[in-house]
């Protein structure tokens, strides 16, 4: 199969376009010196299971003083965390969230939980709105940091903090903030996160950090390296929560993405900020064109004219070789709040790997769409 790289990538909420080359290298070396961390004393083996153990320091430092425990994927974090303790009572999640934390409500609602999905005008659930709808028997709140579809940031230390006062457990799904956003996360009782987006790791790592305090029960049972004579898996973090054999190369190209986007944090963050805006002021220029984002934060919604999402992504891949992102984003209540449900949005999400020129290009592909099928 060939390699196929789009001309323009600007679908980098999927997936970072952009690995540094430390992180390529740190993936490389691992392969060539694979060794299962945790599974034998040998140095080999030590050695992976110190760059596993490097790597949970650097998440710490870009989360809260948890524990981490190392996943497949955000998605994989998520469900431990929701179903990782006995729910009862209201649940409390909102409109805006991925289908990574709606599906998993949705099981637990069909097995009678009282899932309660809020909203806000702005988009931005502030603590008097949530106050609003917390009551004696609220067990669990499930929030996103950040938005996929508008890029709305959610005033998570707010919430922590009024979360913690009442002692009701708050997980947060990280996946688009990290690497953009300055939380404290005081307060969460659970993040969960994605490698392979603004922290520029590979694809196949998450985690999920929790709370010193707060232990759920795995999801997945068997070989933790631990405790090996007993027929019962061990509860104590994180091992008792990475039954098998983690993804150490993955892990140690994390470990390097981490480190690089901290260093580089102030300069992703400027010119993130600053296509945004170009990006934005654009296609507010551009007649047919129906905006849905307002934040300088990277993801940046639209649609043309009556274009379904998906005829316009197509022709701007086609035509253009601009890769975006097309439909609901797995986010199908967002979209029923945008009034976007039967047709989707484009979305282009800026990463560090974008320019000016990639922008402009977008902007004269958008107009020339919209004269044509306007």
């Amino acid at each position: 199969m060939s390699y196929i790289k789009a001309c323009i990538y600007l679908d980098n909420s999927a997936t970072s376009r952009y690995k540094p080359r430390a992180v390529i290298k740190a993936v490389e070396r691992e392969l060539k010196c694979s060794a299962n961390a945790g599974r034998g004393g040998h140095k080999a083996s030590i050695r992976a299971g110190m760059i596993i153990e490097e790597c949970r320091e650097r998440i710490n430092a870009v989360t809260f003083d948890g524990y981490a425990v190392m996943t497949k994927s955000c998605t994989e974090a998520l469900n431990t965390a929701i179903f990782g303790k006995s729910r009862f009572g209201k649940i409390i999640t909102s409109v805006f969230e991925h289908n990574s934390v709606l599906r998993p409500l949705e099981r637990l609602r069909s097995k009678g939980a009282n899932v309660v999905h809020i909203s806000s005008p702005s988009g931005v659930i502030t603590p008097d709105i949530l106050r609003a709808h917390l009551s004696a028997d609220t067990s669990l709140v499930v929030l996103s940091e950040m938005s996929n579809v508008t890029g709305t940031v959610q005033p998570i230390d707010d919430l922590g903090a009024l979360l913690y006062d009442k002692g009701i457990p708050f997980i947060v799904d990280a996946a688009q903030s990290l690497g953009h956003t300055t939380s404290s996360y005081k307060g969460v009782s659970m993040l969960a996160g994605a490698g392979h987006k603004g922290l520029h790791g590979p694809q196949g790592t998450g985690f999920l950090v929790c709370a010193k305090d707060y232990v759920p029960t795995p999801l997945i049972y068997g070989g933790t390296g631990t405790d090996s004579a007993s027929l019962v898996q061990p509860l104590s973090p994180p091992e008792g929560l990475e039954s098998g054999t983690l993804n150490a190369a993955g892990i140690a190209g994390l470990s390097e993405g981490i480190r690089w986007s901290v260093k580089h944090k102030e300069s992703i963050v400027r010119r993130i900020t600053e296509l945004s805006a170009e990006l934005i002021d654009g296609l507010k220029s551009i007649p047919q064109v129906k905006l849905y984002t307002d934040n300088l934060n990277g993801v940046v919604s639209f649609n043309i004219g009556d274009l379904s999402s998906s005829e316009t992504a197509d022709i701007l891949d086609a035509e253009y070789g601009i890769a975006v992102r097309a439909g609901l984003h797995c986010a199908p209540l967002i979209h029923k709040w945008l009034g976007t449900l039967r047709r989707g949005a484009v979305r282009a999400s800026i990463g560090v790997c974008n320019t000016s020129k990639d922008v402009e290009a977008l902007l004269r592909a958008v107009s020339a769409i919209a004269a044509r099928k306007g």
